[in-house]
């Protein structure tokens, strides 16, 4: 059975445009979605205002340089961007965003980011006494597409102080003095203790048959006697502990955190690092066809016919996407957690 591989990509006010070639990147580990667009030079180029789709003479780089920066493609930075991919029209989004950088190339490269970009130029100033993470979520993309998951949690915080702190900066902060997972899913904002806080689709992969390469799935086996202490230290000084439930343990690995967050809060945030620290199981990436649809924070249910160790629930760390003349290609970045919510 021979598939067709189809696109729907959208730029600006342009449709349907046809890509020689797409790479994407998203992950629950980083709050930048990535993608690059490869397209004909001379089909989206201008000359004295005109779109050129032919050259009859002369230099196709000279009718480009002849033209400012803004002026020299029918696209510019920060227009819009929404990339869906798959077979026989059955196309599927695999990234929405805004053009960072146009590259000027052969082909032309439309270098491209997810909705954290309409952050990166706001300056935030807020002073909190009381406060939640939504309702700083909710300042922070006021005037911005940006929308706010559902699957935040309620997270209170107090004494919080913002004062001319880059848009991007705040949600760094919210990882790194809160130890939150912070993540976009496409234009919705995602903050959590949890990076398995939303709850994704489910979708079977047999490997040897609807996967292309398993050789970097591999088994990783930790022999760990620690535990994972979350430690706050309060401004006059007093120091917190919010331990795991590991039950045996040699020693101790402290990991800092902002104080006045909540116990339960604190307390999901010491499990899961705990997990992450005593991980055994397989892990690693599987290279697959464009279907089964994936995004980050899927679970792909593997059935491994040969080596039926490997077989059970992974979440999906993140997605190396590709589509070009040589095939449209997602490498999947899994680990291994066995069954969650009773599957």
């Amino acid at each position: 059975m021979c598939f067709l591989m189809t696109s729907k990509i959208t730029i600006g006010n342009y449709t349907n445009i046809k890509p020689s070639a797409v790479k994407w990147k998203c992950s629950v580990s980083n709050f930048t979605d990535t993608c690059s667009i490869s397209l004909p030079l001379k089909t989206y180029i201008r000359n004295n205002g005109t779109v050129i789709t032919n050259y009859s003479s002369g230099s196709t780089e000279q009718a480009i340089t002849s033209l400012s920066d803004d002026k020299r493609t029918v696209f510019k930075e920060g227009d819009k961007v929404e990339v869906l991919l798959g077979y026989d029209g059955n196309n599927t989004r695999r990234f929405k965003g805004f053009i960072k950088r146009i590259n000027y190339a052969k082909p032309l490269v439309l270098e491209c980011e997810g909705y954290n970009y309409q952050l990166k130029d706001k300056i935030f100033n807020k002073s909190y006494k009381s406060i939640t993470v939504r309702q700083i979520l909710t300042d922070l993309i006021v005037s911005t597409d940006i929308q706010l998951s559902d699957a935040i949690p309620h997270i209170p915080l107090k004494n919080v102080v913002f004062k001319n702190c880059p848009g991007l900066k705040v949600l760094e902060w919210f990882q790194k003095e809160c130890l939150l997972s912070v993540y976009f899913d496409f234009n919705s904002l995602y903050v959590g203790a949890s990076k398995y806080g939303i709850k994704k689709p489910r979708q079977k992969l047999r490997l040897g048959w609807n996967t292309v390469d398993d050789n970097e799935l591999k088994k990783d086996t930790v022999e760990s006697n620690v535990i994972i202490h979350v430690v706050e230290k309060s401004s006059t000084g007093t120091v917190k502990r919010t331990k795991s439930d590991q039950k045996k343990y040699s020693t101790t690995k402290d990991v800092k955190a902002r104080s006045g967050m909540p116990d339960a809060v604190l307390k999901e945030i010491a499990n899961n690092l705990q997990k992450t620290e005593n991980f055994s199981g397989y892990k690693g990436e599987i290279n697959c066809f464009l279907e089964p649809h994936f995004d980050n924070g899927y679970v792909a249910e593997i059935i491994d016919k040969r080596f039926p160790d490997r077989n059970g629930s992974y979440f999906v760390e993140s997605v190396d996407g590709s589509f070009d003349s040589g095939g449209g290609r997602q490498k999947i970045t899994l680990r291994y957690y066995g069954t969650v919510d009773g599957k």
